[in-house]
């Protein structure tokens, strides 16, 4: 009946989780690209997350490099890869890639390896005055690696002035990351101070000596 109770306890005890936003403008984040070696693979400046670049299939290799109207641009190139993984362990649940400058020419579609891409918003900044261009990713992860499109799919030469056959680029000028923070779990102190409740691979379990116990009860083996 004790172990019943504890079990009843933790259910009620639910987990708290909060949502953070992360915002990294190249421009601020790396003043000294050209000093990089590779420039167009680096870990963000607070260390929580990393982004690898790749050729792969394409022309072209990804590439930091500036831009007269939107300042410092990570440029990928039809079929090149953009990986970003999570080293705090957060699970990544949203991404906004930025598009600015002529990265709104050739721009082509995304392909995630997790999640899904949402319609993206082909429009103007928050001022109106110039064209900013947003991809949206949603998924659960702590891993991702986008492909480049082959060819153009929603820029200006393709989309607006219905060139064919247009390499396909996606140049960010910024990239917003959301991720899903949970809170550390209490000791349950009453009655039995060993029990502890853990998260693992997002999942809840309770712990006690010897023993781990969903929080139905059913003891794991």
């Amino acid at each position: 009946m004790k172990k019943s109770i504890l079990l009843i306890a933790a259910v009620c005890m639910v987990m708290q989780v909060g949502a953070t936003e992360y915002s990294y403008v190249w421009s601020e984040q790396f003043p000294n690209y050209k000093q990089q070696n590779p420039s167009s693979d680096f870990t963000t400046g607070d260390g929580l997350f990393r982004f690898t670049s790749d050729k792969a299939n394409g022309v072209s290799g990804p590439q930091f490099n500036e831009d007269s109207k939107a300042g410092l641009l990570l440029r990928l190139y039809a079929d090149n890869t953009l990986r970003i993984e999570s080293l705090s362990g957060a699970q990544i649940t949203a991404i906004t890639f930025v598009i600015g400058g002529n990265g709104h020419y050739s721009l082509a579609q995304l392909t995630p390896s997790k999640g899904a891409m949402d319609e993206p918003y082909l429009g103007k900044d928050a001022t109106d005055s110039f064209k900013e261009y947003r991809f949206f990713w949603k998924g659960e992860t702590t891993d991702v690696t986008f492909t480049v499109g082959h060819e153009c799919e929603y820029g200006i030469d393709c989309y607006d002035q219905g060139k064919t056959g247009v390499a396909g680029t996606c140049m960010t000028k910024q990239i917003i990351i959301t991720t899903a923070e949970t809170q550390d779990l209490d000791e349950l102190s009453e009655d039995d101070p060993s029990v502890r409740k853990v998260i693992y691979n997002g999942k809840v379990y309770l712990l006690r000596p010897g023993k781990t116990y969903t929080l139905t009860g059913q003891e794991i083996q």
